[in-house]
């Protein structure tokens, strides 16, 4: 095989397993050819289609059509809300850039350790274990977490902590040499940061504001596209596992504010770093 083909064959596997995995096939699609390819030829298109379509409809065969997140129906209360919505794009793009930066240092540590490589997951395991053991919550996807603050039942101090907890657990994690992906984690700090400054501009304007959860569900979306430089990946994602169209606007927005903040501030993502 040409090594064409190979390139667009990671693509239908990185497509297939977003698209299965998040019932998301249209951001799965995109995801490979925004991120892996870079390519939106009718050549590439296609493949990349086909085994996204393919992927998510066994996969409903399997377990059923059910959305990742059941959210109220949030929507822009004013126009005046766009620019809250920009302050928390650009509060994204940055604080992405800090996850990313966290994640590559921890993983640079571990690499320096001058031990046996099967121990390294083994430390990583042991400091993981006693973040856990106060704070379960940042343990596997958190998709609970996350549905209690777009539900707005969470405190605002313990949006706070897991917002900073889970950017270090997921860092030890992967960078100790342990299994993982960085887009629960990303969605899972999104929903933190974007809670987090709506309980704020909430609190402040009552009045032109939505409640917390409907920053919370940007947050996730701008997070996304801060540490993947793909905003169109991240919009359609979030529009996705919530099936909420209502609050697009917001999500167009700060997908696209929060990938230039980010790029504005260090050049690399989360993928292209290493």
């Amino acid at each position: 095989m040409s090594e064409e083909q190979l390139k667009i064959l990671v693509g239908c596997g990185a497509a297939a397993s977003i698209s299965a995995t998040f019932n998301a096939p249209l951001a799965g699609a995109l995801f490979a050819l925004e991120v892996i390819l870079g390519d939106f030829t009718v050549g590439t298109f296609s493949p990349i289609i086909l085994s996204s379509v393919l992927a998510n409809a066994f996969t409903r065969y399997l377990v059923g059509n059910e959305t990742a997140f059941v959210v109220p129906d949030y929507h822009l209360v004013s126009s005046y809300e766009l620019f809250l919505y920009a302050g928390l794009a650009g509060l994204a793009g940055a604080v992405s850039v800090g996850f990313v930066r966290t994640l590559y240092f921890f993983e640079d540590r571990f690499d320096d350790l001058a031990i046996s490589a099967y121990l390294k997951p083994v430390i990583g395991g042991v400091l993981i274990g006693c973040i856990g053991i106060f704070l379960p919550q940042v343990m596997g996807v958190g998709y609970e977490s996350i549905t209690d603050v777009m539900h707005n039942r969470s405190d605002l101090m313990l949006i706070v902590v897991l917002l900073f907890v889970k950017v270090l657990a997921t860092s030890i994690t992967l960078g100790s040499g342990g299994s993982g992906g960085v887009f629960a984690p990303s969605l899972f700090i999104g929903a933190m940061l974007g809670g987090t400054y709506g309980y704020g501009v909430h609190a402040l304007l009552p009045d032109l504001t939505a409640e917390p959860g409907a920053y919370a569900l940007v947050g996730m979306a701008a997070v996304v596209a801060g540490t993947t430089h793909a905003p169109l990946t991240a919009m359609l994602i979030l529009f996705e596992m919530t099936d909420n169209y209502l609050i697009m606007l917001p999500l167009m927005l700060a997908t696209v504010v929060s990938t230039l903040v980010a790029k504005r501030i260090y050049r690399e993502s989360i993928y292209t770093l290493k």
